[in-house]
């Protein structure tokens, strides 16, 4: 979990080609009218542990990972993993190819190598297109127990991460060095990357890896206000799921659980065909053939409360501004004008997240092969051709229907008024609250973010309650002409939010109760799942309530059910 900290003034640049391109809109409900499957793997549940394997004890002793690096010079006791392999065999050389122009999970390449797998085995040389060094392939040094079964891999800035048979992750950091292969740990999940392991689950049709490191290459993300901010550092995977809605994302300081997830283009409503990632920025391409970027991850989502201070409030005139929620949303990017399929690929650029090198199979107009080419800032594709094979499935395919976004109503009283949250979804914010005050609807934005959870929990909504870092907001509209609104609007509004335009606090949901926690506002739904008499206790999110507290000005929030 990284942190992060305000460096300059908000980008004017960014908010102009924000404008231009757009992002995702509220969901056209004629459109989306497809049902969503149902999820029956829901991934583990709350006080769940994983096990070291007993047979592979030295998977969980490698460098990569470690709160501080050994204070060894790099190189002192010998070349690492990617300095000692032997040069690649004939048989196997002459499948890898001279560049690696897309990665994936059978090829990809961090800021300096190319890597690739090879009969069970991983296989590493320079990143010619960044470094101008040409070299041959050698053979990457692995653990003991991954040697001859690496299934797919995937990289990025320094990190290398390799699967094996049963999809458990290896992980491995050129930052923290080791000798030979002692750098590759399969330590995974909280707390700070301690845990005995995570997995790719088996449904997952594309998986990338994300890496930030706060160095050079990775000087500031931009934020949703179009403010840079200084990167601190954090590894990601984005996993796609079996049925193209759901993009689950992962990350070794995080629980080691299924709950996260980053809420697909459209309110989710969008059937996914590809994914890619870089630079803590991931990419699709809907079935309909339309291609989406997106800046999220744990810290840009605003949960480190720990490490940074974020707020809902505008921070457009505050002399220290601190981090904008909620986070960025989707980009819409511009067509294609040509064939292309869904192999995706995406690279970061120096210094900030303004810029991502967006690649796409394809064809040109005379059919040759290779891929289409742009920056994430950019609105013109440019060809750029290989003559390798196609790999990729055709875009766009043939069923292309929206999907019903996953959404539920809870109903209830707020002081005598009735209320309705009209579509909460336990992973795509904003949902509508609205009250009935005088015969008259006024409508509030509720916002949610997934919070500083340390334990597990299964995907979705259960008995045991989600909590969420949450704000309700006065739209503008309402807010900059209160004195205009009917008086019981007036002070309503008044008596709840006083001054600030957002009313913020955490929110818990179950599948039969929403509680905003602040002004204790409890809406319920119709459900045959029995919440916990005593929710399952969680360090993370008490931390994470006293940290927000104090930067928001207000006493920790206290609602008894």
């Amino acid at each position: 979990m990284p942190a992060i900290k305000i460096t300059s003034a908000a980008s004017i640049g960014l908010a102009i080609f924000l404008t231009a391109c757009g992002s995702s809109s509220p969901v056209d409900q004629q459109a989306a009218t497809k049902p969503r499957p149902v999820i029956t793997d829901t991934g583990p549940a709350s006080g769940t542990r994983t096990l070291p394997d007993p047979l592979c004890v030295d998977d969980y002793l490698g460098t990569t990972g470690l709160l501080a690096s050994l204070p060894i010079d790099h190189g002192s006791l010998g070349p690492d993993a990617i300095e000692g392999g032997a040069a690649a065999e004939p048989s196997i050389a002459v499948t890898l190819p001279a560049r690696v122009h897309l990665r994936g999970t059978r090829e990809s390449y961090t800021a300096k190598h190319y890597v690739a797998v090879r009969e069970g085995r991983l296989f590493v040389k320079a990143n010619e297109e960044v470094t101008g060094t040409q070299e041959m392939w050698r053979e990457m040094l692995v653990p003991r127990c991954l040697q001859g079964k690496v299934s797919e891999v995937s990289a990025d800035g320094t990190v290398v991460l390799a699967l094996n048979q049963a999809r458990d992750i290896y992980s491995w950091d050129s930052a923290n060095y080791g000798p030979g292969a002692s750098g590759w740990t399969r330590r995974w999940g909280a707390p700070f990357w301690t845990d005995m392991g995570e997995a790719i689950p088996a449904d997952v049709r594309d998986w990338a890896t994300s890496h930030t490191s706060g160095s050079s290459d990775d000087v500031n993300y931009i934020d949703s206000a179009g403010r840079e901010q200084a990167i601190y550092g954090i590894l990601t995977v984005y996993a796609l799921r079996g049925d193209g809605l759901r993009i689950t994302y992962m990350d070794p300081w995080l629980p080691s659980d299924e709950s996260r997830e980053v809420c697909g283009p459209e309110r989710g409503t969008v059937p996914m065909a590809g994914l890619t990632g870089s630079g803590s920025t991931v990419m699709v391409v809907g079935r309909d053939g339309r291609i989406y970027t997106r800046l999220y991850e744990f810290d840009v989502s605003g949960g480190n409360a720990v490490f940074f201070d974020y707020s809902w409030q505008d921070q457009e005139n505050v002399a220290a501004p601190l981090l904008q929620l909620p986070a960025p949303d989707w980009i819409a990017h511009s067509t294609i004008p040509g064939r292309f399929t869904n192999r995706l690929s995406l690279r970061k650029l120096p210094p900030d997240t303004r810029h991502r090198i967006m690649r796409v199979e394809g064809w040109d107009s005379s059919g040759r092969t290779g891929y289409w080419q742009k920056d994430i800032a950019e609105r013109k594709w440019k060809f750029v051709r290989t003559d390798e094979a196609i790999r990729g499935t055709e875009m766009p395919l043939q069923d292309t229907a929206r999907y019903l976004p996953e959404d539920s109503r809870y109903s209830g009283n707020i002081d005598g008024y009735a209320a309705e949250v009209l579509d909460f979804n336990p992973y795509c914010s904003p949902a509508t609250l609205r009250l009935q005050i005088e015969g008259k609807p006024l409508d509030l934005v509720l916002h949610s973010t997934d919070g500083l959870r340390q334990e597990r929990r299964a995907r979705g909504l259960d008995g045991n309650p989600h909590v969420y870092r949450s704000a309700v907001e006065v739209p503008k509209a309402i807010w900059n002409k209160l004195d205009t609104q009917p008086a019981a609007v007036q002070t309503f509004i008044r008596a709840h939010f006083g001054s600030k335009r957002f009313l913020t606090g955490p929110l818990s949901a179950t599948p039969g109760k929403l509680q905003i926690a602040q002004p204790c506002w409890t809406l319920r739904r119709d459900s045959d799942v029995l919440d916990l008499p005593v929710p399952f206790p969680d360090a993370g999110i008490i931390a994470a309530e006293v940290l927000a507290a104090q930067e928001e000005g207000r006493l920790p929030a206290v609602c008894l059910p």
